[in-house]
């Protein structure tokens, strides 16, 4: 890199010149080398992009390690539902909950009661409950593949 020195010579008249040298002190040790005092070398030192490179290495490691430990326990918690047994309940229990299944489907929107009704009827299945019948004005030929 190019560097602008400032020096006074031994009339004090200020001089100026140039240099090329890796870095700001590189350049000062040259000119001292070469028997020139200067009060002034101008010029930007290069960045030193290492630690830069190391942090967003660094930076980059962690992101992926999050990532993948976020897939690992997303995909182990979706595991353990499928596999959960569900707590057993009382028969008291089982209809307070059908009870609010149904209540849960009829408040549903027209256009989202037949999906609300299968998800429903899906976690009634799950804990051992008698599925819902499907609510009037809906048959399951409408919503067929």
């Amino acid at each position: 890199m190019t560097y602008k020195y400032l020096y006074q010579d031994k009339n004090n008249c200020n001089c100026e010149g140039e240099i090329v040298a890796k870095n700001r002190n590189d350049a000062y040790m040259l000119l001292r080398k070469r028997g020139i005092r200067p009060y002034r070398v101008i010029g930007d030192d290069p960045l030193n992009w290492l630690p830069w490179a190391v942090a967003a290495s660094f930076a980059l490691l962690l992101s992926l390690v999050m990532v993948m430990g976020y897939m690992l326990v997303a995909r182990g918690s979706a595991d353990s539902v499928q596999k959960q047994n569900f707590p057993a309940l009382s028969e008291s229990e089982k209809m307070a909950f059908r009870k609010r299944a149904e209540e849960v489907v009829f408040r549903a929107p027209e256009a989202f009661r037949y999906n609300v009704w299968k998800g429903v009827n899906a976690r009634l299945v799950e804990r051992g409950i008698e599925p819902l019948q499907l609510p009037p004005g809906l048959s399951d030929e409408e919503f067929a593949p």
